[in-house]
């Protein structure tokens, strides 16, 4: 089936789940209640960070929350607003063939025409090893983020950087910021080809790269349960999605659990406040969760759980970048209980890294091993209701220990550099 196939079929299907989404309908567990939500916020199409859609997501969301009894505001926040308006790719020496290249979040725009060096992974020692003066540099993903392996090649000279993948099939990411030169990705398919025509001889590229850049708005939903202590944890997933994907598991999975442990959390709170959040922009450089994290409102958090991609896969993980294990803790005593298998493993790229960041303690739940999110193809009928449901009993009973409020003062999180990998 096509993809516009599976979302007329979703469209058609809400009419059935809408009312599981409903106050009070009645569901088969919190995995199916979970499901319904995925397949709403993915109905919406791709919730690009900035647009119609993510607006519509997070009202969505919002109005979830306040079925559920939380005071909900929705905060407007600035970020770089990224548009990719036309990328391609060419051999034109010594043989004519076309690629499917991506470009990275915040390239820069340009139009280049020049020989192809092949330098590793774009190390500082393996642009060392190479003449990339003029030429666009081919690099395999890997080791260090994307904006450091453009950031290299732009000082070594390169006019433009193709990042290959180092597993099969494409790869969608970003810089952060533009790094002075167009930088794009291939499929590592893509990848290994060009290698093996540079190996032959001296190969010739065309690279057009036309993008946007500009300052647009998007949106952080949060949601409030008062407790009777002064103490205040928070549990978040990303509403965005890359362009051109419905982000069925990347992440409505995560914002649909978080709904249905909000649910939870309501039926039987903690002594101590609860907020529940729905972040945007995450996609291009996590900045929704940033936003939240510099605000006052983030001033006496004492924990924050990450939701992301939980909907698909296999193992369930969970870990951070820092040192502070409090959450982690909490999460894999609350497993114990549950009898619910979890998997410490360390982890980044996502919006617990702004907490960690700002020297609060957090974590992620995340099941890797999605081969379809960043594409058309993380759909809703991929996530499966009954790997949502441990999810949801995981992350409320994981806020609701008291370990999380009654440590002693967070110590401050391991700096990591920004991008992804």
């Amino acid at each position: 089936m096509t993809v516009r196939g599976r979302c007329g079929f979703v469209a058609v299907a809400l009419l059935a789940v809408w009312a599981a989404a409903a106050p009070g309908a009645p569901v088969e567990d919190a995995g199916a209640r979970a499901w319904s939500h995925v397949a709403a916020l993915a109905a919406l199409g791709p919730r690009v960070a900035g647009s119609a859609a993510e607006r519509r997501a997070a009202e969505y969301v919002a109005a979830q929350l306040r079925s559920a009894g939380y005071h909900v505001q929705i905060t407007g926040f600035p970020f770089p607003y990224f548009e990719t308006r036309q990328v391609a790719l060419e051999v034109t020496s010594p043989v004519r063939v076309r690629l499917s290249p991506r470009a990275l979040a915040y390239s820069t725009g340009g139009q280049v025409v020049a020989p192809l060096v092949v330098a590793g992974r774009g190390l500082v020692e393996d642009f060392q090893e190479v003449d990339a003066r003029g030429k666009v540099a081919l690099v395999e993903r890997g080791g260090i983020t994307f904006l450091q392996k453009a950031e290299n090649a732009a000082r070594a000279g390169a006019r433009a950087v193709v990042v290959y993948n180092h597993e099969p099939g494409p790869v969608v990411g970003t810089l952060t910021r533009p790094a002075g030169i167009p930088a794009v990705t291939v499929s590592r398919e893509e990848g290994l080809r060009l290698r093996e025509l540079v190996g032959r001889g001296p190969v010739v590229v065309s690279l057009v790269v036309d993008t946007l850049l500009e300052t647009r708005a998007s949106w952080n939903v949060v949601g409030e349960l008062p407790g009777r202590s002064a103490a205040r944890v928070l549990l978040g997933a990303h509403v965005d999605s890359v362009e051109g994907s419905p982000g069925a598991n990347d992440n409505a999975s995560g914002v649909a659990a978080a709904l249905e442990a909000a649910r939870a959390l309501r039926s039987r709170p903690p002594a101590w406040t609860v907020e529940v959040a729905a972040f945007g922009a995450e996609e291009g450089g996590l900045f929704g969760s940033s936003a939240y994290a510099r605000s006052p409102r983030a001033r006496g958090l004492a924990a924050m759980l990450n939701l992301d991609m939980v909907g698909a896969g296999g193992r369930l993980l969970v870990g951070n970048t820092g040192a502070d294990r409090r959450v982690v803790d909490a999460v894999l005593h609350s497993a114990r209980e549950l009898d619910i298998s979890v998997e410490e493993q360390r982890m980044g790229s996502s919006d617990h890294v702004a907490f960690e960041r700002a020297g609060i303690p957090a974590a992620m739940l995340h099941r890797p091993g999605d081969p379809h999110y960043h594409s058309p193809e993380d759909t809703p009928d991929r996530v499966r209701p009954e790997l949502l449901d441990p999810v949801v009993r995981l992350a409320a009973e994981s806020l609701r220990r008291p370990a999380l409020v009654t440590a002693g003062v967070p110590r401050p999180a391991a700096s990591r550099p920004r991008g992804r990998l």
